[in-house]
């Protein structure tokens, strides 16, 4: 599995912002620098959400990020939220937390006019949900979505409609009842977390909520528990440093409202008392109308943005169809999320011109994120029973073997040794497996008991155990 520090990322080193709020989140949610990283994004696109859209063909799309996170209990998910929570609070931007609740909790409900006379057949009005309006949404029980239930299933379609694109009008939550119906404008971002659900099948993450977040999905082996909690206990009575302090990193954010209002007000030509006179449907009407002037983009963007694309299609162009299908299906929204984080970053560096290097930044933060959800779901996602599985892997490997060339030593090691890198070749393309990290947890998983190893210099050669080979 690979390993992601935060100082790898070009955008880390080259906007001291961002590592400076990687700091504070840090001292909360440790050795998880993807979702840190993400986690910034997510903040800064609920400052951006009045002011931003982007241009696509026709339509368009909005600078909200949101996040679905799978990974173990106990390894900072929930923690997590709350250094976001400090960051927004201090920046002026809404947060909540939902943790369960009905329709109404999270749509709204009408109730009866407390200012009608009538008390018999008062007039009645809506009291909105919480995912009405803008605000960072924590939902901490991320695992409800992968239930089946109709009470489940209404969240998520729920939750998928507040992250349509705002502008398009298909961020409005329409409710049915029976004296009436209400619709609610949802311009919310989503923080869900959930520890790895089980037996969870391909088609579960068809569902169209998965499109519209980042899905990132990291196994936390014992070393890196061993290694926070050896971090935790030296932290024990040792105040932090900090490069950056807790208030530079908000009003950061607070500068970054401001200016965003600023030119928005600027390229609308209206003064700062018309536009806060106006109510947030025609504010919402002038973004959009400026949306092409608000940010441009130069030469390099499209070569840059076609060459990310590129490498995601790259990273499942060898996996079986059926695999194929369930991965490429999340590589729309990366595009899409692709263009966004570029835009964040000319937010950071303090331009109105979106260029192919910001593009790039982006693409390295989420091919990793997009790497290691391929791994899950080339790995993790289980069909069929475990024995099914066992028998079915120690056959690929057998057979993997069987193609692999021959070489004998002459020593007390013998004959019948084949190149372990061949091997993992061969097992690779029986099994349909393309990620690399995949087909080497496959091998620890089932072809290390089947094998030994020897070296010969550099290069690691295997040969069946004996009781395989007798079964062979």
């Amino acid at each position: 599995m690979m390993e992601h520090r935060a100082d790898k990322y070009e955008c880390v080193r080259k906007y001291p912002i961002l590592g400076g709020y990687l700091e504070h989140y840090n001292q909360v949610s440790r050795n998880n620098e993807i979702p840190g990283l993400i986690s910034f994004f997510f903040i800064q696109g609920q400052g951006a959400i009045p002011y931003v859209r982007i241009p696509v063909g026709g339509s368009n799309i909005d600078p909200r990020v949101s996040m679905f996170w799978i990974q173990g209990t106990r390894t900072g998910k929930s923690a997590s939220y709350q250094v976001i929570e400090q960051v927004m609070k201090a920046a002026g931007l809404d947060s909540v937390d939902y943790n369960s609740g009905n329709d109404a909790a999270l749509v709204g409900t009408l109730v009866p006019d407390p200012d009608d006379e009538d008390r018999q057949n008062p007039a009645m009005i809506t009291r909105p949900g919480i995912l009405a309006g803008r605000k960072g949404l924590n939902f901490d029980e991320g695992s409800v979505l992968l239930k089946g239930g109709q009470h489940n299933e209404n969240t998520t379609l729920f939750l998928q409609s507040a992250l349509n694109s705002a502008g398009t009008g298909r961020n409005t939550l329409v409710k049915h009842m029976a004296r009436d119906t209400f619709s609610i404008k949802s311009e919310v971002s989503l923080w869900i977390t959930t520890y790895p659900p089980k037996g969870i099948k391909e088609h579960v993450l068809e569902k169209g909520i998965f499109q519209r977040v980042l899905t990132y999905w990291r196994h936390w082996t014992l070393e890196m528990k061993r290694a926070v909690a050896h971090e935790l206990a030296h932290a024990v009575h040792n105040k932090p440093e900090y490069t950056v302090s807790f208030d530079e990193v908000a009003d950061y954010f607070i500068d970054l409202q401001e200016r965003l209002k600023t030119r928005t007000i600027k390229l609308s030509g209206l003064s700062d008392l018309e536009w806060d006179e106006m109510s947030e449907d025609d504010q919402e009407t002038m973004v959009m109308s400026l949306m092409d002037r608000m940010f441009t983009i130069d030469n390099s963007f499209h070569p840059a943005l076609i060459q990310a694309i590129d490498e995601y299609y790259g990273l499942v162009e060898n996996m079986s169809p059926d695999k194929q299908g369930v991965c490429a299906s999340f590589i729309m929204g990366l595009q899409n999320y692709t263009t966004v984080l570029a835009h964040h970053m000319a937010m950071i560096e303090g331009t109105w011109v979106v260029r192919g290097d910001h593009v790039d930044m982006a693409k390295e933060i989420l091919y990793d994120l997009y790497h290691n959800l391929i791994h899950w779901l080339e790995s993790e996602v289980k069909v069929g029973s475990g024995n099914k599985e066992k028998s079915q892997m120690l056959g690929f490997w057998k057979d993997a073997y069987s193609r692999c060339e021959r070489f004998d030593f002459d020593d007390i090691r013998g004959q019948g040794w084949v190149k372990k890198s061949e091997l993992l070749k061969a097992f690779s393309q029986i099994a349909n497996y393309s990620s690399p990290s995949t087909i080497n947890s496959k091998y620890n998983e089932y072809g290390a008991k089947m094998f030994k190893d020897t070296r010969e210099g550099v290069r690691v050669y295997v040969r069946l155990r004996e009781e395989h080979t007798k079964k062979a």
